[in-house]
């Protein structure tokens, strides 16, 4: 039975980091669509917005959202707010570097190599076909 826990457990924890690269993904996408609807009056204006967008969007999902997810805040003011996060810390502490610290850089190794993995296969796909 422990066994299996674990195993589900880790294999849980794994799926973290690429659940927040698969919503990255959307979101960059979004963002790109969205603001090359808009329009903007040079290329480089264009390029400017979607850079900064994508950053500012990926930023909160990626490192933000997970912090405050596994923070616990709700001794501190304004406590009609940080009662809402009620995580399993309430500093760093050996605990946390493995498992929130380890998504955090798990993450961020993914999204390093994906753009490598994503012009590869550009080549790649079109050679197998």
């Amino acid at each position: 039975m422990y066994f299996w826990d674990y195993k589900k457990g880790k294999a849980f924890g794994t799926s973290v980091a690429f659940v927040i690269i698969a919503v990255n993904l959307i979101l960059k996408t979004s963002i790109i669509k969205l603001i090359t609807w808009v329009g903007e009056d040079t290329c480089s204006e264009q390029l400017a917005s979607i850079t900064n967008g994508v950053f500012i969007a990926q930023f909160f999902n990626t490192g933000f959202l997970l912090l405050m997810v596994n923070a616990n805040i709700s001794e501190h003011w304004p406590c009609f707010i940080t009662t809402l996060f009620r995580g399993p810390f309430y500093d760093y502490m050996p605990r946390w570097y493995s498992q929130v610290g380890m998504k955090i850089v798990q993450t961020m190794i993914i999204n390093s190599i994906l753009p490598y993995v994503t012009l590869c296969t550009g080549f790649v796909i079109p050679a197998i076909k």
